[in-house]
């Protein structure tokens, strides 16, 4: 059987919003800082504020309320993080670029917030926020009045909950094993081929515009969405660092001569245009897939001139080094234009150099490979939380 949606209104008390207080006292408030991009709270800057008592006992937090960040973010960390409350000890509030969100008896609070964070992670809160003298603010009471629920039973819930809980334990545990991981290649790439900035080691320079030919993704305006071809396509969310996660696409429709436009093929290179700015990844699949606007593809012009995994490797350390910075345009969310990654320069090592750094790193991608708790969590966010599925 179908579960049916409600909307965050239905199922959340009227939200709670934080206090700042009139300088330093004895009661802590948690800010958007003390939030962690993967749900935890991290509470070893907490600051203590002066708060009146009775401000504390209307907006003291308890257990299981979850916390969203409603004004902040940055360019490439668009506002509406959540953070799950999960102390039985204290006394905390929320300052007041931040709201509680506390769960009604209609809903498993653990339930909820992986829903909110996965709404968050998947570029669903982006249209609820914007940006005013600098600032990008969520539009908390659109987003609680709009933001439509899956609601399965509560016992399905709770059983939703535990495994996203079990799967996100997995993905703790192997996450540092990972970033080791990650470290050795940018070290590697460092040691072969030097700070991508710098050029300390006096590699020849090019643009992207010379060696690759550039594609922007099709728009997913109406105007534009007609054809005759149903086909599965990727977005920025699909493509991680060095990995393109084909699983849970969504489909729209092209025509004829766009199919031979947005195609995407083995050994294309993904970059992302909006959202993780720049991450880059390269298509290893067979599987006939497509790209929309939020991706630019790139392939090389010439054979033997550019290694794929070199390039993921040089984006990765352009990323770290803030190559990009000058060049991603900043406005309610920032992006990366066609013109400008054209221009990006590149360090441009000779083909021979470029094909050992990338034997170096398929090593390293083998061992990695076997360590896939952070992309089975992913998956089963999307399974369980952003679908309404079919089956009890």
């Amino acid at each position: 059987m179908s579960w049916n949606e409600v909307k965050l209104k239905d199922v959340i008390n009227k939200p709670i919003s934080g206090e700042w207080g009139n300088g330093a006292g004895n009661i802590k408030v948690i800010r958007s800082t003390n939030f962690t991009n993967d749900g935890k709270l991290d509470l070893t800057d907490v600051v203590s504020r002066d708060i009146e008592l009775r401000k504390v006992d209307q907006k003291q937090l308890f257990y299981g309320d979850i916390i969203i960040e409603k004004s902040g973010g940055s360019p490439n960390q668009p506002v509406g993080r959540v953070v799950y409350f999960d102390l039985n000890e204290g006394v905390y509030l929320c300052n007041n670029f931040t709201s509680v969100l506390r769960s009604s008896s209609a809903v498993y609070s653990r339930y909820l917030f992986w829903f909110l964070f996965n709404s968050h992670l998947s570029g669903n809160t982006l249209k609820y926020q914007n940006k005013t003298t600098g600032i990008i603010n969520l539009q908390l009471e659109r987003y609680i009045e709009e933001l439509r629920i899956p609601l399965p039973p509560l016992p399905i819930q709770r059983r939703i909950a535990e495994i996203l809980d079990a799967a996100d334990a997995l993905r703790r545990k192997d996450q540092e094993l990972l970033n080791k991981y990650d470290e050795l290649a940018q070290a590697i790439f460092i040691d072969m081929f030097g700070d991508p900035v710098k050029n300390e080691k006096g590699w020849e320079v090019k643009r992207l515009g010379e060696i690759f030919d550039i594609q922007l993704g099709k728009m997913l305006s109406s105007n534009l969405n007609k054809g005759t071809h149903s086909k599965k396509y990727l977005r920025n969310i699909n493509v991680q660092w060095g990995i393109v996660n084909t699983d849970d696409l969504k489909e729209m429709l092209f025509t004829d001569k766009e199919l031979d436009k947005f195609r995407v093929e083995k050994g294309d290179i993904l970059v992302c245009e909006g959202g993780a700015v720049g991450r880059t990844a390269v298509y290893r699949n067979s599987e006939e897939i497509y790209f929309q606007k939020s991706l630019h593809r790139l392939r090389p012009k010439e054979t033997g001139t550019i290694n794929a995994t070199y390039f993921e490797g040089f984006m990765r350390s352009a990323v770290s080094n803030g190559l990009l910075d000058k060049i991603v345009v900043s406005a309610t969310i920032a992006h990366l234009t066609l013109e400008k990654l054209k221009e990006l320069e590149i360090i441009h090592p000779d083909f021979e150099t470029q094909n050992r750094y990338a034997k170096a790193i398929e090593i390293i991608r083998h061992s990695k490979n076997s360590e896939c708790a952070n992309i089975l969590f992913e998956n089963l966010l999307c399974h369980l939380v952003n679908r309404n599925m079919s089956k009890e």
